[in-house]
């Protein structure tokens, strides 16, 4: 492992703490730390590998940051997640580039299903939740009215997920490395 990649690690695991103590005291994920981060990374990647190519260098990260960002955006549109969320997955995807990206995806994903699925037993929520799903399946088949399926969610601070499907990345990656 280079010294840019301990560096870029250094810089994302130092974000994504700050990332999840703001998501969880404050619902938000702040630009302060996602610009900066995509920034280094993408400095750092042009800097010590050059343009490059898919598992390299700026090409890389661009493309990862990118890539990962998308998987968010209907959440965000939808007013389902915040856009901090989905610019925190940029700068991830950005330092760790392909195809530890992939393996980011995949981690983060699960992370936030069982990060759901705890708060929803811990809340005591699981059967409101069911219902509400079941209320909302009803309107989209027209069984019932509209007003029936405008229920309050939950907040789940996905900022937790994002930091800890990264850092199960992070060490698969040094995992498979060394």
């Amino acid at each position: 492992m280079t010294s840019s990649h301990i560096a870029l690690w250094t810089v994302l695991g130092v974000a994504l703490v700050i990332s999840v103590a703001t998501d969880v005291l404050s619902r938000r994920i702040l630009d302060v730390v996602t610009y900066p981060l995509m920034v280094v990374a993408l400095g750092v990647r042009l800097w010590s590998e050059g343009v490059g190519d898919l598992e390299t260098g700026l090409v890389s990260g661009v493309v990862s940051g990118l890539g990962l960002a998308l998987l968010l955006v209907p959440a965000a549109t939808g007013g389902k997640m915040g856009w901090g969320d989905v610019k925190l997955m940029a700068g991830v995807g950005a330092v760790l580039g392909f195809p530890t990206v992939m393996a980011a995806a995949a981690f983060i994903s699960l992370a936030g299903a069982l990060q759901a699925v705890v708060t929803l037993l811990w809340h005591g929520a699981v059967w409101e939740t069911l219902g509400r799903m079941v209320r909302r399946w009803a309107v989209r088949v027209r069984l019932m009215d509209e007003s029936a399926s405008s229920a309050p969610g939950r907040h789940i601070p996905y900022g937790v997920a994002i930091a800890l499907g990264t850092f199960w990345a992070m060490y698969w990656q040094h995992d498979k490395l060394g």
